[in-house]
């Protein structure tokens, strides 16, 4: 018998488009990929990607989030323009998001997350 739960938390891909696409050379297309999680303990990325979430980000909301500084340069998070959070880190970590974003995390549907640690298990 399979255990599950009812969440809102969800897997966040948050990276830079225009760096991807141009290797580097251009930067600036900050958008926020939505993953289902499969499960507890399942890695980044390995949920259901739901296209019709993303979030693309304005210029001035990226730069908000500090996005694309490192702690050094007073950026919250990480400076690297292609990592991985969970909704509720993003939403502790960052401490100034645009009320758009917080809105639109915070509206995401609930959905059915397994509690069954099978695959967590080394054969």
């Amino acid at each position: 018998m399979s255990k599950t739960r009812m969440t809102t938390n969800y897997d966040l891909n948050i990276w830079d488009r225009r760096a991807y696409e141009t290797e580097g050379r251009e930067t600036g297309g900050w958008e926020i990929n939505l993953y289902q999680y499969p499960g507890i303990g399942y890695p980044y990325g390995s949920g259901v990607f739901l296209e019709d979430r993303t979030i693309t980000l304005t210029p001035e909301e990226a730069t908000r989030l500090t996005l694309g500084w490192g702690t050094d340069l007073g950026g919250d998070y990480s400076e690297d323009t292609d990592f991985w959070l969970d909704k509720q880190t993003f939403l502790e970590t960052y401490t100034d998001i645009p009320e758009r974003v917080v809105n639109l995390l915070n509206g995401l549907p609930e959905y059915e997350q397994s509690l069954d640690m099978e695959h967590l298990k080394v054969v």
